[in-house]
C-alpha cells in the first residue's frame, strides 16, 4: 500500500514537473530561407580568356530537429548564374549556364550560448547546371551530377521559435566540370 502511494505521489509529481516546464521550440519540424552569393569552380582544358564565375543564391529548405542536437533538412539551392569565354582554335566561344541542387542532409548544432550556437551538414547534392554548350564534350558545363554535400554556420535564435541563420555550403560536382559553393544569411522558423 505504501509503495501504491509513493509510486502515485512521484508519477504527480513528474506530470505538473512535465507541464510546468517549458516547450523547447528548437526541436520538432522548421522551415527556413536563405539568401547569398555562389562562387562556381569550372575546369576546361581550353584557354579561358574571360569569366564571371559567381551568381546570386537563394536556399529553401525545411527539416526536423529530433533533439536539439541532430535533425535531417531536405532543400533547394538556385545558385544563380555564371559565364566563361574559350578559345578554340582561334575563335573566342561564350558558354552560359546557371545551376542549382535539390539536397538531403543530416544535421548536428552544439550551442555555445542559450541563443548562439553552431552547426554543421552533411549529405547529397543532386545538382544540374543548364545552359549553352558550344564547346567540345570533354568541356562540357552542362548536366547532372549527385556529390557528396557537407556545410557548417552559426545560429542566433532571436525569439522561441526564430532564428537567424549564416552559412558556408559546399556542393561538390553539379555536373562533370562545375563545382560549387555557396555563403548565405537567412532565418529558419520552428513550429
Amino acid at each position: 500500500m505504501k509503495a501504491n502511494i509513493l509510486l502515485a505521489a512521484l508519477l504527480a509529481t513528474a506530470s505538473v514537473a512535465a507541464q510546468a516546464a517549458p516547450k523547447d521550440e528548437s526541436i520538432g519540424p522548421y522551415a527556413g530561407a536563405e539568401i547569398g552569393r555562389s562562387n562556381f569552380s569550372l575546369s576546361s582544358s581550353l584557354p579561358v580568356t574571360a569569366s564571371d564565375r559567381s551568381g546570386n543564391a537563394l536556399k529553401i529548405f525545411g527539416g526536423y530537429n529530433f533533439d536539439q542536437n541532430f535533425g535531417a533538412e531536405l532543400g533547394y539551392t538556385r545558385f544563380g548564374s555564371f559565364s566563361e569565354t574559350a578559345t578554340v582554335g582561334a575563335v573566342a566561344t561564350k558558354q552560359d549556364g546557371s545551376a542549382r541542387s535539390f539536397y538531403g542532409v543530416g544535421t548536428a548544432r552544439a550551442n555555445l550560448t542559450e541563443s548562439f550556437g553552431v552547426h554543421g551538414r552533411a549529405g547529397i547534392s543532386f545538382g544540374k547546371v543548364s545552359g549553352t554548350n558550344v564547346l567540345p564534350a570533354a568541356n562540357d558545363l552542362t548536366g547532372t551530377k549527385r556529390s557528396l554535400l557537407v556545410g557548417f554556420g552559426a545560429d542566433f535564435r532571436v525569439a522561441p521559435n526564430i532564428t537567424l541563420t549564416a552559412d558556408y555550403d559546399h556542393y561538390g560536382k553539379l555536373s562533370n566540370n562545375v563545382k560549387a559553393n555557396t555563403f548565405m544569411v537567412g532565418a529558419r522558423v520552428n513550429f
